[in-house]
């Protein structure tokens, strides 16, 4: 069977890939040309504008790719003012969460202040940036696609390294500034949408061409999808640690990082893609999660390699318990990203939510069950991913077959 994919889905693969490779380099950086306090700094300030920014969209970035019957520039530049309207009335648990951050060190216990600023700037420019990926997909030509995702993380990477090497300039501003400017150069997509002139009836140039119910879901049900997902995933890394240690926790962590990399392409390559066309293609997405789930399992196969052939360091041998209950998992992943855009598509956008929800409670519940029953790791670790692969498949399922048992 042939797979044939709209160019935008090469374009923004082409983007993405490129942006993890950026990401990558930035890594090595951080390593190699910062300092532990440097790098954390930048590292705590970075995710709680992360979070910050990421509640503050409640979802409008996926929302702006669903409702194609509405003006995207419109769409775009209301959906920017009412999230920033929400990043202002969150804005109190974001200094609370620098304060917190702050607060056990002896060093800087007085500089949170300082980085207020940098967490506010960089969340902005961060959601303007989201926005703006949602946004070329539905109006821009198809190389914007590409450049609107790679240009940040490579922007970043490239100031972070000539700050560094060439300018000797070693502490966490020449981090927090490397971000800021790649977040700034993003959100210069959203310009055309800002400068939107309300007044104008032009026709939307990106109508759809098939029937889309779009996006029902209501503001208070995406922010609380949203915050459902930032708790779970930071729970299970603080969670983690708490029951079985830092090395424990490392390789859960770095092997989702590295496997999370094939569900989190398939999405932005194809199920954002799919929704910004308004198309419904059940088959192109099936072909495409049997692709990621071999994708997965040959990065498995030479993580396993690796292991055996003594080519990772001792302290990594524990890894070997982790991997192919943590492959299925993301090869499920892959699985519901692939059909992510199929909700949206049959009005069940509400129901996807809810679902989303209830495993992201099943899942909280779950990594609390040691607290009652204690169990060691791996068998905690074959109860959390063999819920999550079934509970995701299940779901990608549902929505895969819904269109053929209406």
């Amino acid at each position: 069977m042939t797979l044939r994919l709209p160019s935008s889905t090469l374009f923004a693969a082409l983007g993405s890939v490129v942006s993890l490779g950026a990401q990558a380099l930035m890594a090595v950086f951080l390593l190699k040309l910062f300092d532990a306090t440097a790098v954390g700094r930048f590292s705590v300030v970075s995710q709680i504008a992360f979070g910050w920014a990421t509640l503050a969209l409640a979802q409008s970035p996926l929302s702006l790719l669903a409702n194609r019957h509405t003006n995207g520039h419109k769409a775009a530049a209301q959906a920017w003012q009412q999230s920033a309207w929400r990043m202002l009335w969150l804005s109190p648990w974001a200094l609370l969460a620098l304060w917190w951050s702050q607060s056990h060190s002896t060093a800087h216990a007085g500089d949170w202040r300082t980085l207020v600023p940098w967490a506010m700037a960089i969340a902005v420019l961060q959601m303007s940036w989201l926005l703006a990926q949602s946004l070329t997909l539905r109006m821009q030509a198809t190389a914007s696609v590409a450049w609107v995702r790679l240009l940040p993380p490579v922007l970043a990477a490239l100031i972070a390294w000539l700050g560094a090497a060439a300018l000797g300039q070693t502490d966490s501003h020449t981090l927090l500034l490397s971000a800021l400017l790649g977040y700034g150069a993003g959100a210069l997509w959203m310009l055309p949408a800002l400068r939107h002139d309300d007044a104008t009836t032009d026709t939307p140039t990106d109508a759809p061409r098939q029937s889309n119910p779009g996006d029902a879901r209501s503001t208070r049900l995406k922010l609380l999808h949203t915050l459902s997902d930032v708790a779970v995933s930071a729970f299970l890394a603080v969670q983690w640690q708490a029951l079985y240690g830092t090395a424990e926790a490392g390789m859960l962590l770095v092997l989702l990082r590295v496997f999370g990399f094939v569900p989190g392409l398939v999405h932005s390559a194809w199920a954002q893609v799919a929704m910004g066309h308004g198309q419904a293609e059940r088959r192109t997405s099936f072909t495409l999660a049997m692709l990621a789930c071999a994708v997965i399992a040959c990065i498995a196969a030479l993580i396993a390699l690796a292991l055996s052939w003594g080519w990772l360091q001792a302290s990594w041998q524990g890894l070997a318990a982790y991997l192919w209950p943590l492959a299925l998992w993301q090869m499920a992943a892959s699985t519901m990203a692939a059909h992510a855009h199929l909700p949206f598509a049959h009005g069940r956008a509400v129901l996807f939510s809810r679902q989303c929800m209830a495993i992201n409670l099943a899942l909280l519940v779950l990594l609390c069950l040691p607290l009652l029953w204690p169990m060691p790791a791996h068998q905690h670790l074959l109860l959390v991913s063999g819920f999550m692969t079934l509970a995701l498949l299940a779901q990608a399922l549902d929505h895969g077959l819904h269109r053929q048992s209406r």
